[in-house]
């Protein structure tokens, strides 16, 4: 039995890596459950996901190292950094004969530095307490190879003990079943349209989209449609209602699926501070669709072979994002539909589970040796 844990759930592209995985897992016949703490409304159909804690946090901790107890999972994979934590502590006591391995998907360096007050003390004690325990894990993923060195650095690791394992995201199969009809927002197809998908917070920088958007507007007519949802969620949508381009700008907010979107749009847009790995970069390129993003850390260069595959523009910068949105529009920077396709194959399920299938097999190896 394999566990997928997460302390919540919620929409978002974790979640539909962690739901990707457990498909993968099934299609091999291994059993495989995902468990979170709490439902936020995030995919998946009913049952897929089973809640243990819906009162929160403290339930969820004190609940489930009694729980793997009792149900014995031979592996534990989270990518949580507190549960992680937990339940490695407990592990040689409770439960010895499960695997705990840790999947590291964000910065441990940016959310911490930019972090003030309690927060930053909350990461940094949970900096320290990975830092003392994860060493006793059966096993360390980061789903970049910037990531992995992040990981290293904060957490005073070699770099070989951790195992680079790309995000799982694209279902080649069901690629054409998704590229259906969705409720478009524009009345036709004539005027380029750039996408943004993911969670509207602040470190995704949606104000310098806003801004660079603006400045395209200025020499040239294209369409802006932004997916999501989140904290500045009222503040984009303050943005668009106050501008005299409203028309050509829409905010559907959370879709199910978001690859129907991306296939009907010219470019997509990623503009963040910082990434883990950049899922939506991925989930474009399967759909033959331009990227730009910045060249935040960690993931975005990685993905986009440094600029082979797609622009990358400096964090920040709202002037060169526009450029490179011109570039696209004046057809000076556009890869092939085919070979975005093709780089899209490296992030496959079938490449993720048997990299993930390999580190549980040796940890049970492992362990069975020990016990």
């Amino acid at each position: 039995m394999i566990w997928l844990l997460a302390s919540r759930w919620e929409a978002g592209g974790l979640e539909r890596v962690q739901l990707n995985l457990a498909r993968g897992f099934k299609e091999r016949t291994c059993s495989v459950s995902i468990i979170a703490g709490r439902d936020l409304n995030g995919p998946g159909d009913n049952g897929e996901v089973t809640f243990i804690a819906p009162r929160g946090a403290w339930q969820m901790l004190l609940g489930l190292p009694w729980r793997i107890r009792r149900e014995r999972p031979h592996v534990v994979v989270t990518t949580s950094n507190d549960i992680a934590v937990w339940i490695t502590f407990w592990r040689r006591i409770l439960y010895p004969s499960t695997a705990v391995v840790v999947a590291q998907h964000l910065s441990l360096s940016g959310p911490r530095r930019r972090a003030r007050g309690f927060v930053r003390a909350k990461l940094e004690l949970i900096r320290w307490a990975m830092r003392v325990t994860l060493t006793r894990s059966q096993g360390l993923v980061a789903v970049s190879a910037a990531l992995a060195a992040d990981m290293a650095s904060e957490l005073n690791l070699p770099y070989s003990s951790i195992r680079v394992i790309h995000n799982p995201l694209v279902r080649m199969d069901e690629m054409q079943e998704n590229l259906i009809s969705q409720a478009w927002p524009f009345p036709d197809d004539d005027v380029p349209v750039f996408i943004y998908a993911g969670r509207l917070s602040s470190e995704k920088r949606l104000d310098l989209l806003w801004e660079a958007f603006q400045l395209v507007r200025a020499t040239h007519l294209a369409r802006l449609l932004i997916l999501g949802q989140g904290p500045e969620g009222a503040r984009v949508a303050q943005w668009i209602e106050g501008s005299s381009i409203q028309g050509d700008c829409a905010l559907p907010g959370q879709v199910e699926d978001a690859l129907p979107w991306m296939a009907r749009s010219t470019a997509l847009v990623l503009p963040s501070d910082y990434e883990g790995f950049g899922n939506v970069l991925v989930e474009a390129m399967s759909c033959g669709v331009q990227v730009i993003a910045t060249d935040c850390p960690h993931g975005p260069s990685e993905v986009l072979g440094g600029g082979q595959f797609g622009q990358l523009v400096p964090v920040g910068d709202a002037r060169a994002l526009a450029h490179a949105m011109r570039n696209v529009l004046d057809g000076k920077r556009r890869v092939a539909v085919e070979t975005l396709r093709e780089r899209s194959k490296a992030f496959s399920i079938d490449v993720a589970c048997a990299a993930y299938l390999e580190i549980f097999n040796s940890a049970s190896e492992r362990l069975q040796g020990q016990n």
